[in-house]
Parts: structure tokens; sequence; C-alpha cells
């Protein structure tokens, strides 16, 4: 459990925390149940700021402890799995501790880098399992090229999760300042000079959208990845995007899981946010608020209000998918382009089927039964003839 005290001054990181502690646990079992071996590559490993006292505060400590988490659980069945580390840091105080902070972890087999990720980056790739399962973190503080780490994000068997600095896409996309690192990646693709044009004609949430938009497409270009959703994490004084955790896939599977450590990841960026303005409240007025909310999430808080956006969101692409394809579509079909697209969690979007059922304004022969909770995936779904 993630306590929020370790978090004071660095929220943000507490948001991605909660992501990793949330997928990792629900994620590496479905990938164990085929891969024997599970590899975790963290091009940006830290330690940075940690708080805990045994490192449960950082990627690679939550990550470490659910990978033996796992091991344990998978001997217990009677399976044998190996599960492998590959760690770089460049700078050599915090690569010394970070040494000494993995044997903590002695079911993982660790390697350690000290240097630029871009350095290692090659020899990690050349040095993982042709049929290992790979989950790879790519977090910088600052703008790197991602193009240095394909070698890393392009190969079968892999997932993502990138950290798109979007406050300084952002910055430079309205500027005329130079930064070669980034336009270098996120201008790699069709219509590469007219990109940046595009985005000073826009502003705010149409930017962001638009930004946004051009490093998902580039990432998927990657590596042929299917999926390719994005977690926003905000800072925490302002109603301001600060940056974006980048999800890539090529698996329905993959982004199910993501929705669901998505959905928890906002709902803890939401309760401290909360917490956070009511704080400044209180000490702008010297008077708690007497209307404050009693749950812990503000439905206007910007997380809140993305959950409920996304699941209204939802509803209107699966009908909209439904209404461009006359012939209907099978449940499996349907569901994983709705969680790329949408804020979403696949229970709630298979409540949102059951309402759209149980209201007659989607049919689906098969579901006779009001004791199904959920739509199964070969369930045919179409909307109602017209008449």
């Amino acid at each position: 459990m993630l306590d929020s005290r370790w978090y004071e001054g660095r929220e943000q990181a507490l948001v991605k925390h909660t992501f990793l502690d949330a997928y990792m646990p629900a994620q590496i079992p479905k990938i164990v149940s085929w891969a024997d071996t599970f590899c975790y590559v963290d091009l940006f490993a830290g330690p940075w700021q940690s708080q805990s006292g045994d490192y449960s505060d950082t990627s690679f400590g939550i990550a470490l402890k659910r990978m033996s988490e796992a091991k344990a659980k998978q001997a217990e069945l009677g399976r044998s799995v190996r599960m492998v580390a590959h760690l770089v840091e460049k700078d050599p105080k915090n690569h010394a501790e970070l040494v000494e902070a993995v044997k903590r972890f002695p079911a993982v087999e660790v390697h350690c880098y000290q240097g630029m990720a871009e350095q290692h980056a090659a020899a990690i790739a050349a040095a993982l399992p042709a049929r290992a399962f790979r989950f790879v973190v790519i977090d910088p503080k600052g703008v790197p090229d991602i193009r240095k780490f394909q070698c890393l994000i392009a190969p079968e068997r892999t997932e993502v999760l990138l950290n798109f600095m979007f406050q300084f896409a952002n910055r430079f996309a309205g500027s005329q300042d130079r930064m070669p690192t980034l336009e270098g990646w996120l201008g790699d693709l069709e219509g590469e000079a007219e990109w940046r044009s595009e985005f000073v004609e826009l502003r705010g949430a149409e930017r962001e959208a638009a930004i946004s938009e051009r490093a998902r497409q580039v990432l998927k270009r990657m590596g042929t990845y299917a999926f390719a959703p994005a977690l926003t994490v905000d800072e925490t004084d302002v109603d301001r995007t600060l940056y974006k955790l980048i999800y890539l896939t090529r698996h329905p599977a993959g982004i199910r899981v993501f929705r669901d450590a998505h959905r928890r990841a906002l709902e803890t960026q939401s309760a401290y946010r909360t917490a956070k303005k009511a704080e400044v409240r209180k000490n702008a007025t010297g008077m708690d608020d007497l209307f404050a909310q009693v749950t812990v999430m503000e439905p206007g808080e910007r997380s809140a209000k993305a959950i409920a956006d996304g699941e209204a969101q939802a509803r209107t692409l699966l009908l909209q998918r439904l209404g461009d394809n006359a012939a209907g579509l099978e449940w499996k079909a349907l569901w994983p382009p709705v969680l790329d697209a949408c804020v979403v969690t696949y229970g709630a979007l298979g409540d949102i089927a059951r309402e759209l059922w149980s209201s007659g304004q989607v049919e689906i022969p098969v579901w006779q039964s009001k004791a199904v909770r959920r739509p199964k995936d070969e369930f045919h779904f179409k909307l109602p003839a017209a008449g």
C-alpha cells in the first residue's frame, strides 16, 4: 500500500506509482501463464527522492516487489518462472544506491547500468531472451530522442509505459525555439513539415489533444502497436497537464488491465488534488470549508470529471461504431477500440452495454437473461432497425 506521506512535494509520482502498483500484479500473472521469463526494463531508474525507507515509493522498488510476489505465487502453483530486471541510472551516486537497493529483491535477477540510457539500450535489447515478455518503462526527467530506444520498443512480446513530457512539448509547439530531441521523433510521421505550424494555430484543450494524438500515433508506429492510451498527470496546484503516461500494447488484454490501473491512478490524483484545494481554501480563510465534499473526490475535479466524461464518450462511441456497421459487431470487436479511445474500464463499458440493451437501444439476440451482468465476447450487437 502506497503511503501518500512519502510523496509530499512530488504528488505526480504518487499517480504514476499507483498505476504501476495496480498494473503489475494484474498483468504479470497473465503473462507468466504462457511466458517463462518476465523482463522489466527501466531506462531512468533513480532512485529519486525516495522517502519510504525500503524503496516502496520508487518505480523499480514497486516493480521488483511485485515481480518477487508473482514468482513466489507461481512456485506455489508448481510453475518455475524467471524474473529479470535491467535498470539504468546516469548519476553515479544514485547508481551506487541503486546497486545496494536491489539486493532487497533476491528473487529477481537484476542488472544495473551506470550511464546514459541511450548508451545501454542496444546492449539491453540484445540481452533479453527472445521469447521473454518485456515491460519497458521510459520515464526521463527531460526530453530524450525516443527513437534511440526503438530497439526496446519494437520487438514482439513487449509493452511500454512512456512518460511524454507534454509541458515541454506544448511550450515547444507554441514557440520558435528548437528542441531537436523532441521534434526529431515527434515529427516522424507524414506531414512532418506542417505539424508544428498546425499546433501553433491551436489553443488549450484542442492543442493538448492534437499533440497527444501525434505522440500516440508516432509511438504506435515504432512497434506496430494496436493500442496507445494515455493517462494525464496534472500539476498539483493548478488545473494544467504536466505529462502524459502513454502505454503501448498489441493485445486487448493489455488495454483492459491498463484502464483498470488508469482508473485507480485517476482516483488517487483526484483525491489528493481535492484535499490540496481544500487545504488552500482553509489557509486562505482560516476556516474549514463547510460545503466541502464528504467524498474524497470532488465531482468537478479534473480527474473525477475525466472518469465521468470518459464513460459518456464511451457510450457515444459504442453507438457510433454500431451505426457505422449496419450488420453489427461482436463484443470482442467492439470493446477494444472504445477502451483505447476513452477513459473507461472494461467493467464500466460492460455496464453501459447492459443499460443500452435493457433500454432497447441496441439489439443483442443471444442476451436472453438479465442474470448475465455483462456481455460475452461472442455476443453480437446491432442497432434496432429504423421504423
